[in-house]
């Protein structure tokens, strides 16, 4: 490791050790308090809710006892003999009846009075609070009542429809009324309607949790009413019932259902036959703990990333001199002799920086001497190539003379000066892949007018690849071997030369392929040694030529590779 990532990981480990110290450790206990904190909400949230409750259908069943139990206006009225009841006593009865019915609604918990009475009251007809009881015998809810045998029956008008013109969803309290002196007798039905609204608005105060859900079941498993009918139908086992195991009992349980686990509150509401259940998903009474643990861990990793950042900043500072002096001995590696500019100090890394500086001047001395020996050589190398070819192609052109070949001497001419025009190139030595690919069509011509057109030249470089940079004269060379060696070699002595360019990781690669006769494995051998090819043509000193000017440019990786086989290109 280097010296900075050293210092780097020294710094993080002083920092990383607390925080997964805070993180597992601080962060759990934490989250432990909370979820504490957030089931007594919802204990001290339910219990008041439960007291609420019970306080309104307490009170509902008072004011029940006291219209069903009052001997003026109630069971006087109720158990007089129809037979000998004037009809001015009952209009006068009838209309105290109301007012004393009237007086219990107060529209806030008590929102209908309903009285059923027996055939022969006048006055069962009002229609207002007073009904005949043959219209309540026939309903579901009073064969309920009857089945049940019990005093007081609360019920939703949902389950147990009231009358066909309600229209508002109510709760209701019914109880029979019996005759003081003969208690099997029914003289009457009292019905007292709540508002359905008003009770979601109670249940829900329950619900501190998302998701939460409360509701009201009754001794016969129905539920009458619940905070959110939506999740009602989500949590529970089935629709509008709950497991046995949920009623009658205070208690508190978890349950598994629909692969969820829910926690069940529950409560009996007094002197009735309904209990109070919430249902809490277990998830929503971790989630703020979770959200907690969550955001710590997001804090420590900022100030983690913040101390990371500190860290990097000051093992930067402490290892700079020592990264700028490596950097530099690796450019020196690569060729690149710079001296160190900024301050050295005096300590060590600054010896080892005027160390460095003194020797980076000495090899710029040697490389200089070592520079100037190579573009000699270059120059001697290139020098070799130009000379060879004119003579061929001024040789061509005497033979077309004393045959009387005028246009394709003046065509051959044109070509030769287009290739030479390029060839000088402002006495540049390294011109563009666009400018190479030139020189090399110009060739072919020339070439192609001493073979009678024989030589089919396809350039297949893509433009971003025309602006790299190349030795002059490195594919002339290597076309030239392609047409002697290969095309001119086949039977028929023609084929087609491709020159195709491709991008390989950081190096640009050209592909010279023919469709000639090939080289036998000897031959490839020789080429890939670096000898001389013996020949007649001295092709083979142009292919050495080149590979020798490459290296020089761009060092040993660099130069020609040989593929062929008899027959194949």
């Amino acid at each position: 490791m280097r010296l900075k990532q050293k210092l780097l990981l020294s710094y993080l480990l002083l920092i990383l050790l607390p925080i997964l110290y805070l993180q597992f450790y601080a962060s759990g206990k934490v989250a432990g308090i909370i979820q504490e904190m957030v089931s007594f909400s919802l204990n001290q949230s339910f219990s008041q809710t439960h007291s609420f409750l019970t306080y309104k259908l307490k009170r509902i069943t008072d004011v029940s006892d006291l219209i069903a139990l009052d001997e003026n206006q109630m069971t006087r009225i109720l158990t007089r003999n129809v037979a000998d009841y004037s009809l001015h006593d009952q209009l006068q009865d009838g209309n105290k009846l109301s007012q004393f019915l009237s007086s219990f609604r107060d529209g806030t918990d008590v929102s209908t009075i309903r009285l059923f009475l027996p055939d022969g009251f006048l006055f069962a007809n009002e229609g207002s609070s007073m009904f005949r009881l043959e219209d309540a015998l026939n309903t579901t809810w009073y064969a309920k009542l009857i089945t049940s045998r019990v005093k007081l029956m609360w019920f939703s008008s949902h389950d147990y429809p009231t009358q066909a013109t309600d229209s508002t969803p109510v709760i209701s309290l019914v109880r029979l009324i019996r005759h003081p002196d003969h208690y099997n007798d029914t003289i009457g039905i009292l019905r007292l309607d709540m508002d359905e609204q008003m009770l979601k608005e109670i249940v829900s105060r329950a619900n501190t949790v998302k998701n939460s859900l409360t509701y009201l079941q009754s001794s016969d498993g129905l539920v009458l009413i619940a905070s959110d009918d939506a999740l009602l139908k989500q949590h529970l086992p089935s629709e509008g019932s709950v497991s046995p195991v949920f009623q009658n009992t205070n208690s508190s349980n978890t349950q598994i259902m629909n692969g969820k686990r829910l926690e069940f509150h529950q409560m009996q509401i007094p002197q009735t036959d309904l209990t109070m259940v919430t249902v809490i998903p277990h998830q929503e009474i971790v989630s703020k703990s979770t959200r907690l643990q969550q955001e710590l861990l997001v804090s420590l990793l900022i100030v983690g990333l913040l101390a990371i950042g500190l860290a990097h900043f000051i093992s930067l500072h402490m290892t700079r001199r020592i990264t700028h002096l490596s950097q530099k001995m690796k450019a020196m590696e690569a060729g690149f002799l710079e001296p160190i500019i900024k301050p050295s100090g005096d300590d060590e890394v600054g010896e080892l920086i005027q160390s460095y500086n003194y020797m980076s001047q000495q090899l710029a001395l040697l490389k200089d001497v070592e520079v100037k020996a190579i573009k000699s050589e270059l120059k001697a190398l290139q020098s070799q190539i130009n000379p060879h070819f004119l003579y061929n192609t001024l040789d061509q052109i005497n033979w077309m003379a004393q045959f009387g070949m005028n246009d394709q001497i003046a065509a051959l001419v044109h070509s030769l000066a287009g290739y030479y025009k390029l060839t000088l190139s402002n006495g540049q030595d390294i011109i563009t892949i666009g400018h190479e690919l030139k020189l090399v069509a110009y060739y072919v011509e020339i070439q192609n007018i001493r073979f009678e057109q024989r030589i089919e030249l396809n350039l297949q470089v893509d433009e971003e690849f025309q602006q790299g940079l190349i030795p002059k004269l490195t594919l002339q060379p290597i076309i030239e071997n392609a047409i002697l060696h290969g095309i001119l070699r086949s039977e028929n002595r023609e084929g087609s030369i491709t020159v195709t360019c491709e991008r390989q990781e950081d190096r640009i690669v050209l592909s010279v392929i023919d469709d000639g006769v090939g080289m036998d494995e000897k031959h490839l051998e020789t080429l890939r040694s670096g000898n001389k090819i013996i020949n007649p043509s001295g092709s083979g000193y142009g292919i050495r030529n080149v590979q020798e000017r490459i290296k020089l440019y761009y060092g040993e990786t660099f130069g020609l590779q040989f593929f062929s086989s008899p027959e194949m290109a």
